[in-house]
């Protein structure tokens, strides 16, 4: 009996001690770490369109040059159509129609197109320049909101940031002295489609951009996009959200859409507001996971930057008023518990290494005395 007692008190509180000294140290607690974007901000920019610089009158069909495998007829007239009829085949087809333009970046110019494509295909628009040293380069990538954009058979508006799309592939070129050499549209069937298509752009044009720039927390106007730099770029790994508290005015019809930016790379999104009538106070939040377009108009490359973009409207007041930058972070040491939680590892301790298997001693003396 002694000994039956004594190997099931050695056994019960081996077993309640074995996991407490085993899985010490393996708990992981997620935590987060904030940063005060506000403190940052080093300026305010309103961006609007300036002056038209150039514009494509369809008079001279030897300034375009059409690709294709396929067999497409190009035709200029009060616009450019591309008529297009595809054969079916196991592979993807395109037919491209491309055109010389001179279009300096220092300038930042945006292009304005207006054109239509049928339904079942899709189609895009693609630029090259050449630094001031003479050196080509390429100005579109793929995931821009201007390649694959699928045919709906009525008119649309394009616009291109030229900057922004030259800036993504080129982050260390000197654009200012750059400038954009060759555009093209191509139209693209994937595999096994047949029948006939067309693409029609009645208008091309380039427009220069109207920057305003104010060290200050609030700025009035009439624009169409507001630039917060908040200084050098913020390392963005483990990005859980960001708060932005702000004061927007503007047309009745006014609609926008906040991103957080680190250098080139869109890291963080919030959803489409709308100006309110009860007030002109907005807190907007950004994630990670709602990212899925990007803004027509980017802070500096070398910058992080907050950009409020007006998808219908203009915006007529903005005023900045907090910036909240959120982190996830975990322990780096899987094995060393966090001394800020040291109460509750001197509870967890206490409670499996001495008060239960006391308890269960004295339970089991109890029980083999009754025995």
């Amino acid at each position: 009996m002694r000994i039956r007692f004594y190997s099931v008190l050695v056994l019960s509180v081996l077993m309640l001690a074995t996991p407490t000294l085993m899985l010490r140290g393996t708990l992981q607690r997620n935590t987060t770490s904030e940063i005060d974007g506000l403190s940052r901000l080093a300026s305010l920019e309103t961006v609007s369109l300036g002056t038209t610089i150039w514009t494509e009158q369809f008079e001279n069909t030897s300034e375009w040059t059409l690709a294709s495998a396929s067999a497409a007829i190009l035709h200029l007239g009060d616009s450019l159509t591309l008529s297009i009829s595809f054969q079916s085949k196991s592979t993807a087809q395109v037919v491209s129609v491309s055109r010389g333009v001179n279009l300096p970046l220092g300038q930042q110019p945006i292009v304005l197109t207006t054109l239509a494509v049928s339904k079942g295909v899709s189609y895009g628009i693609r630029f090259w320049g050449v630094t001031g040293t003479n050196k080509s380069f390429t100005a579109w990538h793929e995931g821009s909101a201007l390649q694959h954009i699928q045919g709906s058979g009525s008119k649309r508006n394009l616009l291109a940031n030229l900057v922004a799309e030259a800036s993504n592939v080129n982050p260390d070129v000197d654009l200012s002295a750059s400038r954009i050499t060759r555009m093209q549209f191509y139209v693209e069937a994937t595999p096994f489609t047949s029948g006939t298509f067309s693409m029609t752009i009645s208008d091309i044009r380039a427009k220069s951009v109207s920057v305003t720039k104010v060290d200050s927390k609030h700025v009035d106007g009439n624009f169409t996009t507001l630039i917060a730099d908040l200084g050098p770029t913020i390392l963005t790994p483990g990005l859980f959200q960001v708060f932005i508290g702000l004061d927007v005015k503007g047309s009745p019809d006014l609609t926008y859409v906040l991103y957080f930016i680190s250098g080139t790379k869109v890291t963080a999104q919030g959803y489409t507001y709308a100006t309110k009538a009860a007030t002109t106070y907005e807190l907007a939040l950004l994630n990670p996971t709602l990212v899925n377009t990007s803004p027509m108009f980017t802070g500096n490359v070398h910058s992080t930057s907050v950009v409020l973009s007006a998808i219908s409207g203009i915006i007529t007041f903005f005023r900045l008023d907090s910036v909240s930058i959120r982190f996830l972070q975990a322990p780096a040491a899987t094995g060393s518990p966090d001394p800020t939680n040291s109460r509750e590892y001197a509870y967890y301790y206490f409670l499996f290494l001495f008060v239960i298997p006391i308890a269960t001693t004295l339970l089991l003396v109890k029980v083999f005395r009754l025995e």
